[in-house]
């Protein structure tokens, strides 16, 4: 890995904005590693990058395996450059028309995960 190589971590690698981000860094030479709820996925891009794309599949309410995880891709890639907190849950209505479970998924997901990712590297870090 050159000096001028960054390694990013980046929660939700399977879709959307996540995938697209991951590929641009990959094509630009950086390191990705990337998370995702499907395991597997994005076979095209670990087909294309190989070793420069490292994966795991997480769930971003599950700080034990937050924790896990980050150790892990630390352990494998010797660090981590720039974090990207890209895992999240929408839900659609309004709010009185939501149920306390959605919430609770919503806040677990797009907050208290994202924190948790970010302690959880700089713990590591």
């Amino acid at each position: 890995m050159s000096n001028l190589q960054r390694t990013w971590l980046i929660t939700g690698v399977g879709s959307g904005l996540g995938r697209a981000l991951a590929e641009q860094l990959l094509a630009c030479g950086d390191q990705a590693a990337g998370t995702l709820r499907t395991p597997g996925a994005p076979a095209d891009l670990k087909a294309n990058y190989g070793d420069r794309l490292w994966r795991a599949q997480l769930d971003a309410t599950d700080t034990i395996a937050i924790r896990e995880v980050t150790a892990h891709a630390f352990a494998d890639l010797g660090r981590i450059d720039v974090v990207v907190n890209n895992a999240g849950y929408g839900v659609l209505g309004a709010a009185e028309e939501l149920t306390d479970e959605q919430i609770d998924r919503l806040i677990a997901t797009n907050l208290v995960g994202s924190m948790q990712v970010a302690r959880a590297v700089a713990f590591f870090g």
